[in-house]
């Protein structure tokens, strides 16, 4: 929908943000805060306990502008994947072919993260957030897609109410004095209300756009409309997606990490790369919905890897989360929305951050200590947020160009061509052609006598700072030839550039 009235941003952030059980920009760790008198706050299903729901990605890989969209697939709502996947893919390549790359400016990005606000058997609700960056603000939309299961069809917002002339009416009533919203912007316009959700107490919450905002910031306006005075607008849909709210399972309350153990492989130490031609598979942007195929891969020859995950995706996804675990793969993290982090504001990178630990810990049960910078991006503020949270962060030296549509013969081809010992290779855990390339990455580079560990396992026994930026080809010190000459020890920097993938 359109932006509306004056730029500016409603303290309602803040309130949402705690009710949701994520941290507040002060820094300080979860608390139970109690928001039932704040009328606009919604809740938000548990994706974890929907069954058959994978999460999908559209991304630009290395191209400019950067694109980053995720959405939720579920295989018994196929119009509503379909519906979700054509739209933003279509958004994603108008933003790609009219936005212009300026030479000295940032580069513009365009990022969705997806909640789900109702999940049962008669109605599935998904709440985007599309924020675009196009050098000099982030402007936040939001929309809802509703799906009828029953009916088999996607429902739009306005679907939910009879008549959107009256419900311009009743929302011009409820706006606060103090709102940045003028009652005369509120018009008859379906545009103006594609995103219409319901509270815990079945009030019919409208939510307006954010307005253009300082880089990092998030401006959100909506007003919520008493339930009886809600009952004459609402369609028999609109009455059964209220149902369906009330009897959502809930996401769980913010669970704290300091129980979690610092995530290491289980098999650490069971290879000495001091001996051994050790490199590292590292995966970035899932999980998705091929992940559990390159588990399958992995597993069959005996690799390890690590993840870098980015925490919406992992949050949908424990039991994946889980299985890496299990078999010797190592979680990490790649922020919470994949959104370039130098482009933020200091509260909301450490959210990003932030909040990506925390879904990672709680679905894994281990607490990351490594980050990859979406897009490679990271200056000196990324650093010390990094060291905060006592992250190392990675950059890799092998970037195999495994882009939608790529040919998988020729990304393995390249991995091969360029792995060198100690090198870090930056695949991408969102596309088949990664899945499809992966049997031949490990069976020529298996013949080639290198052996795939985690990444801190290729420091041996040296410990990997917080905070520091870590570039390969990384091999031990005192290390062992063992059939041409071993790359030089890489020494941790503080952010100089290296080749990466987004």
């Amino acid at each position: 929908m359109p932006p509306l009235g004056l730029a500016g941003v409603v303290t309602l952030l803040v309130v949402v943000l705690a009710s949701c059980g994520l941290p507040l920009f002060n820094g300080q760790k979860d608390k139970n805060v109690d928001v039932e008198s704040e009328p606009t706050v919604l809740v938000f299903a548990d994706p974890a306990r929907v069954a058959g729901l994978s999460v999908a990605t559209i991304s630009s890989g290395t191209a400019k502008p950067h694109v980053h969209a995720s959405y939720p697939t579920l295989p018994d709502a196929p119009a509503l994947t379909r519906r979700l996947k054509d739209e933003l893919a279509a958004k994603a390549r108008r933003f790609s072919e009219k936005t212009q790359i300026r030479e000295g400016q940032p580069v513009p990005e365009y990022n969705v993260d997806w909640d789900l606000t109702a999940a049962t058997r008669d109605a599935v609700a998904v709440r985007l957030r599309e924020s675009r960056f196009t050098g000099r603000t982030w402007v936040d939309s939001y929309r809802t897609l509703w799906y009828d299961r029953k009916g088999q069809k996607v429902v739009d917002s306005t679907g939910l109410v009879v008549n959107i002339k009256q419900l311009s009416a009743i929302v011009r009533r409820h706006l606060p004095a103090d709102s940045p919203v003028h009652a005369q912007s509120v018009v008859v316009d379906p545009q103006l209300y594609d995103s219409l959700n319901f509270n815990a107490r079945g009030d019919l919450v409208v939510e307006f756009d954010g307005q253009e905002s300082s880089p990092g910031s998030v401006g959100r306006v909506a007003v919520a409309i008493p339930r009886k005075e809600a009952d004459e607008l609402l369609t028999p849909f609109g009455r059964l997606a209220r149902a369906a709210v009330a009897a959502t399972a809930t996401r769980p309350l913010s669970k704290t990490m300091d129980d979690n153990p610092v995530a290491v492989s289980s098999m650490n130490g069971s290879v000495n790369c001091a001996v051994a031609r050790c490199v590292a598979l590292t995966f970035q942007g899932g999980p998705g919905p091929y992940t559990e195929r390159l588990l399958e891969t992995l597993s069959a020859h005996g690799a390890r890897a690590t993840f870098f995950m980015v925490g919406t995706n992992a949050a949908a996804t424990p039991g994946v989360l889980r299985r890496m675990c299990e078999q010797g793969d190592l979680v990490a993290s790649q922020t919470w929305t994949h959104r370039d982090l130098t482009l933020l504001s200091g509260s909301m990178m450490y959210d990003q951050i932030r909040r990506a630990q925390h879904a990672i810990g709680v679905a894994s049960g281990q607490t990351p200590s490594l980050l990859m910078a979406p897009y490679g991006a990271a200056d000196a503020r990324v650093a010390d947020a990094a060291r905060e949270f006592g992250l190392s962060i990675v950059r890799g030296d092998v970037d195999p160009g495994d882009v939608t549509g790529a040919d998988p013969k020729e990304v393995a081809k390249r991995v091969v061509a360029d792995t060198r010992r100690g090198s870090v290779i930056v695949m991408r855990d969102i596309d088949r052609v990664t899945a499809d390339a992966l049997p031949q990455v490990l069976d020529e580079l298996g013949k080639r006598g290198f052996v795939f560990v985690t990444v801190p396992e290729l420091y041996g026994t040296t410990r990997m700072a917080a905070g520091r930026t870590y570039s390969s080809p990384l091999v031990p010190a005192g290390a062992v030839s063992t059939g041409g000459s071993p790359s030089p020890q890489a020494t941790p920097s503080g952010g100089s550039p290296s080749p990466q993938v987004p």
